[in-house]
C-alpha cells in the first residue's frame, strides 16, 4: 500500500521514464491525489505507453479529468484497467471520450466502478466501433436491465468482445441520477427527503 505520498513519489520517477511502455500500479491505495500526480507526470513522459493498470486505488470522478487527459495523450495504449474504483457514470464517460481516437486499443476493464446505464452505454459506443478491439469488461456495476439490453444490442454483431454482465446489480443504482429513466423513482426520492427532514 503505497498510499497518496507513495503515488506522488512515484510520479516524480515516472516523469523522467520517457521510454516506459507498461505501468502496473493496481491496489496501491493511490486515491485521487496520488492518481492526479501520476497522471500529470505521465502527460510529459511514457509517450509510447501501451498498458496502464490502476485498479483498486479508490479513484473517483474528482481525479478522472486529469487521468482522462493523460489517457487521451497515449495513442499507443492497448490495455486499460481501471477496475474496482469509484468512477461512476461521469468518470466512465470521461474515460470513454479519452479513448475515442485510440486505434490500438484492445482491452478496457472498468468493472466494479458504480457505473450505471449512461456510463455503460458511453463505453460500449466508443469501443464497439474499433475493429481490432477484443474485450470490454463492465461487470459488477449498477447497470439497469434496460442498460444491459442496450449494451448487448450494441455488441450483437461481436458478442465475444463484451465480457459477462452477470454480476451487475440494478438495485445498486443511485435514485437521484436514475430518476429521469424511471418516473417512479421521483416519488421514492420525495419520500426519502421527507424522512430526512423529519429526523
Amino acid at each position: 500500500m503505497f498510499g497518496v505520498e507513495g503515488g506522488i513519489a512515484l510520479a516524480k520517477t515516472l516523469s523522467v521514464l520517457t521510454h516506459l511502455t507498461e505501468i502496473y500500479m493496481s491496489y496501491l491505495n493511490l486515491e485521487d491525489e496520488g492518481t492526479e500526480a501520476i497522471a500529470e507526470a505521465l502527460l510529459k513522459s511514457a509517450t509510447s505507453l501501451e498498458v496502464l493498470e490502476l485498479a483498486g486505488n479508490d479513484i473517483t470522478v474528482n481525479s478522472t479529468g486529469k487521468l482522462a487527459a493523460c489517457i487521451a495523450s497515449k495513442q499507443s495504449l492497448s490495455k486499460l484497467n481501471l477496475s474496482e474504483n469509484e468512477l461512476k457514470d461521469e468518470g466512465s464517460i470521461l474515460i470513454a471520450k479519452a479513448v475515442e481516437g485510440h486505434d490500438q486499443l484492445l482491452e478496457v476493464d472498468l468493472s466494479t466502478n458504480m457505473i450505471r446505464r449512461a456510463g455503460a452505454r458511453a463505453l460500449a459506443q466508443t469501443v464497439v466501433k474499433k475493429h481490432t478491439f477484443k474485450l470490454l469488461n463492465i461487470n459488477g456495476n449498477y447497470i439497469s436491465d434496460e442498460g444491459i439490453d442496450e449494451v448487448n444490442d450494441m455488441f450483437k454483431d461481436c458478442p465475444d468482445k463484451l465480457g459477462p454482465l452477470d454480476d451487475n446489480d440494478p438495485e445498486g443504482e443511485d435514485f437521484e441520477d436514475e430518476s429521469e429513466e424511471d418516473n417512479g423513482l421521483e416519488s421514492k426520492l420525495g419520500g426519502l427527503k421527507i424522512k430526512q427532514e423529519e429526523e
